[in-house]
């Protein structure tokens, strides 16, 4: 905030009424059907949308690919510089088919994003029919009363008629990095300058302390961020896009260079007379289009897509598509215990008077320092003034809350000061007991209650203590002691076996939470977590002269983190993240925001006690708020990012085999020229790298994923790498000896060509099973794949049919085969399946 002194603030919580009634009346709360009509006349309270783009801007778009250029080029250069007709028009008839495929699948990825995003929607607290209701912020209306509190985005543009210490960080609008404070009847108008505004709250903007009660002036596109946005245009690639970006014209150059290299090697035969420049040409112009996986990025964006609408029904909705892989490679998840471990919803469960301090003072303190209204608020104070309620404790007639400090992250603690009609200044204080008592005066009474803190923390109970003083200062010591009260937050019934199929998944849990240590251990041990190590924000910063890295390792071993505030979640994040972990964060606080962020996988959980903020700061958000549910989008994010690895793999290595294979027969086969032609290398390329690479994609591998270790490699890795050259060179041989023996029987080109096109078809086909294997091609649950075998059954039918129907084959230069050539290619495939295998067999033997 802006400034770091405290000031008396107007009355909040259960006595806004009294104080504000005036100011309040002047804006009459609206009815459901008043609400109804002026979200019919007005329109939803969102920002602009620009329109979809056309078909035709989206197949400019899709030819803007590098890998479309290439096709471009190549069917230009064929049709017109060669003059090779039929060739060329393939070529540009398998570019259309590829533009098409590529904009239905953009379609279908976007629309499944549009529907994700409709998932998170933010939401509004008004005030209609007489009490606060919770709705969409996109059916707020003009002259809707709306309450915001911490951690809340304002749902619209709206002129303050009270506030509560309300400060809203504004940089989005004013680029100022303080927060602005507010105030009731403060600036307002076009006049005033966007930053002088103390009035007024904006759409968008991030209410970072206090409470507030506005009536709503504009919304959609009418509100400040709305204007902006309407200008905005254009759009900013995601981080696995640009990755995507980068491989593509890496492949690019490496693609125009073999082109360049075989027609450099081709000179020589046609300086020998052997052939002619336009064959070499054209050999380098397939040869080039042969190491252009030309559907992989389209594939991959639709896998994410669709996993992300399998999650999305899991209830773990994926705000940023790339976290899927990160999620998937999670080796540690922190992750609070109030709401994820446990249910949230807190009750009263014990409570201990100080000493000659009857109930009924305890349960007035309690009263006081609440916020709570219409049951809604958070959920410590709903349950406080519920049980109060129970206790049939009411504050004092006429008696008014006349400044506040309100609770915080860092001070933990909640501070008002009370008046009764003719009696002096009354101050409260609500907080953790380590705050509260040392703000207490020293005694038996204050000594007593800190001894039942510890017993009753051990029973896993959340303990506040209050305190009270005579006087108007917020920040006065020498209080006297009231009690404890503790809470009981229930664990999750599916808690545990959470933790356990984490454990088996190769994943630690570590669990976060503000509160006790002893509470924190006693909670770990009944769902699974080891209690110990724990280490307390407290003892972090009772060490802070030691030296960083002693920190940074206790951090990084510890299995309980109590005691916590946003700078050391945030250090725990850093920590793990050293130590090589891949973390996923889980939170739904504003103090939860940073941490979230600068984890590998922010989770935010949904709820109503979820923030704007936190929502926006992760990258995914977990609908139902249980841990078993972020475990589910592990086993599916390691499916993923294991379908992602194989459809890669396998587009790779039947490429760089085309390569290895076009530049083999150059140099030992003179009589063919090439051992495939252009339109021959476009037919296996279309359809080998569309159909079952995207059944790849969306496949489901046999085995249970969580029963895998997380696999931290880069999917273009080293590893990778030499596992797709091994297996290129493989098949590369494979075919080649196909071709050979073909050429030795006395076959002629067209069937020699044909039959190291019917070979490499074979190959890839298996090739699709052994990219998608954890052991070997044809393991355990290999036939549940049942896109991946649907696809290669169709693509084997395909070429089936284009060699047995010479009218089909002929526009790809494609004959008829005796049975011999039939019989090696189906040697070529069991050969692939049998010499791929070998190595993973060996390993795991060993």
């Amino acid at each position: 905030m802006g400034s770091s002194k405290r000031r008396p603030v107007p009355p909040a919580g259960p006595y806004r009424e009294a104080v504000t009634t005036m100011r309040v009346a002047e804006h009459r709360e609206l009815t459901s059907a008043e609400a109804a009509r002026a979200l019919a006349e007005q329109g939803p309270n969102e920002l602009p949308r620009s329109r979809p783009p056309s078909l035709a801007a989206r197949a400019v778009r899709q030819l803007a690919d590098p890998f479309s250029i290439l096709l471009l080029l190549a069917g230009l250069v064929t049709l017109v510089v060669l003059r090779e007709v039929p060739e060329g028009v393939a070529i540009v008839a398998i570019l259309v088919v590829n533009v098409v495929i590529g904009v239905s699948q953009e379609v279908r990825a976007e629309t499944a994003i549009r529907a994700l995003a409709s998932l998170t929607a933010p939401m509004a607290k008004v005030r209609r029919d007489g009490r606060t209701q919770r709705i969409p912020a996109a059916e707020v209306v003009r002259g809707d009363l709306v309450e915001v509190a911490a951690g809340d985005r304002v749902p619209a543009d709206a002129t303050l008629v009270d506030a509560h210490g309300l400060a809203v960080d504004e940089a989005m609008l004013t680029g100022e990095s303080h927060s602005a404070l507010k105030r009731a009847a403060g600036a307002t108008g076009a006049h005033v300058p966007l930053g002088d505004r103390d009035g007024e709250l904006f759409s968008g903007t991030l209410v970072v302390g206090g409470t507030g009660l506005a009536v709503v002036t504009r919304t959609g596109a009418g509100t400040e961020i709305g204007r902006i946005a309407t200008a905005l245009t254009g759009r900013t690639a995601g981080p696995l896009e640009v990755e995507l970006g980068q491989v593509s014209r890496r492949i690019g150059l490496l693609a125009v260079a073999a082109g360049s290299i075989l027609v450099l090697i081709g000179l020589s035969r046609v300086a020998a007379g052997e052939t002619a420049l336009l064959d070499i040409i054209l050999a380098g112009v397939a040869l080039a289009i042969a190491a252009v996986p030309e559907s992989l990025a389209a594939a991959v964006t639709t896998a994410l897509a669709l996993s992300s609408q399998r999650m999305a029904r899991q209830g773990v909705i994926v705000r940023r598509l790339p976290a899927i892989e990160a999620l998937g490679s999670t080796t540690v998840i922190a992750t609070d215990k109030t709401g994820t471990l446990t249910t949230g919803r807190l009750t009263v469960a014990d409570h201990v008077p100080a000493d000659g301090t009857g109930q009924d003072a305890l349960w007035l303190a309690a009263i006081r320092c609440n916020d709570a209204r219409d049951g809604l608020g958070d959920a410590v104070d709903v349950a406080l003034l519920s049980a109060a309620t129970d206790h049939q404790v009411r504050l004092p007639l006429g008696e008014e809350r006349i400044a506040i400090s309100p609770f915080d992250a860092e001070t933990r603690s909640m501070t008002v000061i009370t008046r009764s009609p003719g009696g002096d200044p009354l101050v409260t204080v609500k907080g953790a007991p380590e705050v509260v008592l040392v703000r207490c005066a020293p005694g038996a009474t204050a000594d007593a209650l800190t001894e039942q803190v510890t017993k009753l923390a051990r029973r896993g109970l959340r303990v506040l203590a209050f305190a009270e003083g005579d006087g108007a200062d917020l920040g006065m010591d020498g209080l006297r002691p009231l009690g404890l009260i503790a809470l009981s937050d229930e664990i999750r019934s599916s808690a545990r076996s959470a933790v356990a199929d984490c454990r088996q998944a190769g994943i630690r849990v570590v669990m976060v939470t503000g509160d006790h240590a002893d509470t924190a251990q006693a909670v770990a041990a009944e769902v699974g977590i080891p209690p110990d190590p724990v280490v307390t924000g407290t003892d972090l910063h009772a060490d802070s002269p030691m030296d960083p890295r002693v920190t940074t390792d206790r951090l990084r071993c510890a299995s309980v983190v109590a005691r916590v505030d946003p700078a050391t979640k945030l250090d725990l994040v850093r920590a793990l993240r050293q130590g090589g972990e891949v973390v996923a964060m889980t939170g739904d606080g504003v103090n939860d925001a940073p941490a979230l962020r600068h984890a590998d996988v922010g989770v935010a959980m949904a709820g109503d006690e979820g923030t704007d903020v936190a929502r926006e700061a992760a990258s995914v958000v977990v609908t139902n708020g249980e841990l078993g549910t972020i475990v589910a989008g592990v086993g599916e994010g390691r499916r993923l990012r294991h379908n992602v690895s194989s459809m890669i793999a396998y587009l790779l290595t039947g490429n760089l085999a085309e390569i290895f294979l076009v530049l083999a027969g150059l140099i030992l086969w003179p009589d063919l020229i090439v051992p495939l032609l252009p339109v021959q290398l476009l037919w296996i390329n279309l359809v080998l790298d569309g159909i079952p690479a995207i059944a790849l994609g969306v496949d489901r591998p046999a085995g249970n994923p969580l029963a895998r270790s997380p696999r931290q490699d880069a999917l273009l890795g080293g590893a990778t790498l030499r596992r797709v050259l091994w297996r290129s060179l493989a098949v590369a041989v494979l075919v080649f000896a196909s071709v050979e023996v073909a050429r030795r029987l006395g076959w002629d080109q067209d069937q020699v060509r044909t039959q190291a096109v019917l070979s490499l078809v074979f190959a890839r086909l298996v090739l699709a099973y052994v990219s998608r294997a954890t052991s070997w091609a044809f393991e355990s649950g290999w036939w549940r794949g049942r896109a991946v075998l649907l696809a290669v059954t169709a693509t084997a039918t395909l070429q089936a049919l284009v060699t047995l129907v010479p009218i089909l084959g002929e526009p790809l230069a494609i004959v008829p085969l005796p049975a011999t050539g039939w019989a090696m290619a189906a040697g070529v495939s069991v050969l692939t399946v049998l010499l791929l295998s070998v190595p993973r067999l060996v390993r795991s033997a060993v």
